[in-house]
């Protein structure tokens, strides 16, 4: 079931899927977590040949890390650790990340481009310079 989840809420909880998205597309989004998506056969057949291990030397909750290993079709393995998670206390999503992030998910939740910018540019106010609260004194 992890391999071919049935929806994209299932999908979300799925990390050979999740994996296997990202492979095949070079990014995951919210776009990717739909029930249409997760039938996108490209996806389930690299998926399909994703395993997993749960290291019981990881210091979840404590922590969160990641590592992953690609054993190429001549034999060679690849891997790739990561201490922290992207985005968390130690490892900070830079404001370039933040707006991407923030476009993706408008663009995902219907917003058009014009909107998009807008509300940019209201909160690159909000942390560029500091804030007049004196209109909302009583």
């Amino acid at each position: 079931s992890k391999q071919t989840p049935t929806n994209g809420y299932a999908a979300k909880f799925s990390q050979p899927y999740c994996i296997a998205a990202a492979l095949v597309h070079g990014e995951i989004g919210l776009d990717h977590f739909t029930d249409q998506a997760v039938r996108d056969e490209r996806v389930r057949e690299v998926a399909s040949k994703i395993r997993y291990v749960i290291d019981p030397d990881n210091p979840y909750p404590h922590g969160y890390t990641g590592h992953v290993r690609l054993t190429l079709a001549d034999g060679r393995a690849v891997e790739e650790r990561q201490p922290h998670l992207r985005g968390g206390r130690h490892e900070a999503l830079s404001r370039t990340d933040i707006e991407t992030k923030f476009r993706n998910n408008s663009r995902f939740g219907g917003w058009n481009d014009a909107a998009i910018e807008r509300a940019l540019t209201m909160m690159r106010g909000c942390f560029d310079r500091p804030l007049d609260f004196t209109p909302f004194r009583t």
